[in-house]
């Protein structure tokens, strides 16, 4: 089992909505939160606690490939990386996101 954390302070994903980080899927969610900064901060470090957990750190070309969905009760999921949890919390300011492969 491993595990990865990732903390972002929001100002710092300014601008990442129009990037090619985010999934199309992802990109509705954020629309839908009204591109909500903690939102996008928490899909991000979402994405960069993913790579930490696999070891790997943070492989750009791949950020578009994990997806990031929420399932009716708003419990956020990787989409395609089965045998992977995921927990996001964030304030005004700052996300959270921890990941674990199991």
């Amino acid at each position: 089992m491993n595990i990865g954390i990732d903390i972002v302070e929001c100002e710092r994903v300014k601008g990442l909505v129009n990037s090619k980080i985010f999934s199309e899927e992802e990109l509705n969610y954020i629309h839908k939160k009204n591109d909500a900064l903690p939102t996008i901060a928490g899909l991000f470090a979402a994405k960069e606690a993913y790579f930490k957990a696999v070891g790997t750190g943070i492989v750009k070309s791949e950020l578009p490939k994990i997806v990031i969905g929420h399932h009716d009760n708003g419990q956020p999921i990787y989409v395609n990386t089965p045998h992977f949890a995921l927990s996001i919390s964030h304030t005004k300011t700052t996300a959270v996101a921890v990941c674990i492969n199991f």
